[in-house]
């Protein structure tokens, strides 16, 4: 004789149903399960839902705004950084017109509105080495209306003298320590 159960009688060609297995979503956080292979599995199913959602409210909003219309309602904007910031009294606008008028008393503003040419002269220390001459050449490429006249045995102030009569607006000299620019 077989000690096998029998099932029920009102059971009879039913199949039992899981209650457990059954879909419910998952709103907790994963992380209290300690089972690491469970945890990134109930993780992951979470991640489907959650882009299943997201996907089922963006196409029930594209319905809706095609039923209605014109009457549909604006898009949702994105919520960044400056949307989400809270407007402070402290906070300077960009067309605020104190602002403006700084940067028109600027004494740099003739310069960025080209009203001004800079005419710059470039010179060195006495005896210059010749890794020097290389940065020079390339500052040449890279500033417009730049001079380079070489120091030999003149002063700064005769050199001062000499940019000033010949209308420079800046003058630039270069230092070097170990055969390295490290001044300006």
């Amino acid at each position: 004789m077989t000690n096998k159960k029998k099932p029920h009688p009102s059971l009879q060609g039913k199949k039992p149903v899981n209650k457990v297995a059954s879909k419910r979503p998952v709103t907790r956080n994963p992380g209290h399960i300690s089972n690491r292979l469970k945890r990134s599995e109930v993780y992951g199913k979470y991640l489907q839902e959650k882009k299943a959602r997201k996907k089922a409210e963006r196409l029930k909003r594209q319905k809706d705004a095609e039923a209605l219309g014109e009457e549909a309602p604006e898009k949702q904007k994105p919520r960044t950084l400056d949307s989400a910031r809270e407007a402070e009294p402290t906070m300077v606008m960009s067309e605020d017109p104190e602002i403006l008028a700084d940067e028109a008393d600027d004494e740099f503003a003739p310069y960025f509105s080209d009203e001004i040419r800079p005419k710059v002269l470039i010179t060195t220390r006495p005896r210059p080495s010749r890794n020097l001459f290389y940065f020079i050449a390339d500052l040449q490429m890279l500033i417009p209306q730049l001079f380079f006249y070489p120091r030999k045995s003149y002063s700064l102030k005769e050199i001062c003298t000499f940019a000033a009569n010949r209308d420079f607006t800046h003058l630039i000299v270069l230092s070097e320590k170990s055969k390295k620019c490290n001044g300006m």
